[in-house]
């Protein structure tokens, strides 16, 4: 499905400081895991996916790490009609260390409903990170790596572009 931006939609992050944004977040979830031999990055079909696929590119060119790269599919439009679930072999995550990754955190609900599918399956600890977080948290989740913090309106939006390849292009606020 493509989406199409409003025409007043105001770039708020172009493709090059989204790129040292994730830059300094690999650094960041590099050093939560400094002592660690591997690590899972878990990212939140889709935006997050795309993220979390950066993320681990970049976490393995700064430091020899064995980085697992997972999806979990979260249905956005209705959190209550289907339990997320994650598309690679779920016993990977036993005794591992997650780091949870979407592009957009917002009320917390599509992370709260992630971690509730995680935390059954015994990860060691589970970090989250967001390229983007908005200030309108309904649910207990903080994200530990945030690229930018950014205070809304309700009814405003964020929306992360990503090319065909799965790279930020640019984030948008409507």
């Amino acid at each position: 499905m493509t989406f199409s931006l409003p025409k007043d939609a105001q770039k708020i992050l172009s493709k090059q400081v989204i790129e040292q944004k994730i830059n300094r977040m690999a650094y960041e979830i590099l050093e939560l895991h400094h002592a660690d031999r591997e690590i899972v990055i878990l990212g939140i079909e889709d935006g997050g996916f795309h993220l979390a696929g950066q993320l681990a590119m970049k976490i393995q060119t700064i430091q020899d790490i064995k980085v697992e790269l997972a999806s979990i599919y979260v249905n956005k439009a209705d959190l209550y009609s289907e339990k997320p679930f994650i598309r690679q072999d779920t016993t990977g995550l036993c005794d591992k260390k997650v780091v949870l990754v979407d592009d957009v955190g917002n009320t917390g609900a599509t992370l709260f409903h992630a971690m509730q599918t995680i935390y059954p399956l015994s990860p060691v600890s589970i970090h989250v990170a967001v390229l983007i977080d908005r200030t309108h948290k309904r649910f207990p989740i903080k994200a530990d790596i945030v690229g930018l913090d950014l205070a809304t309106t309700f009814t405003e939006h964020i929306h992360v572009v990503f090319s065909e390849e799965g790279y930020a292009e640019g984030a948008y606020l409507f």
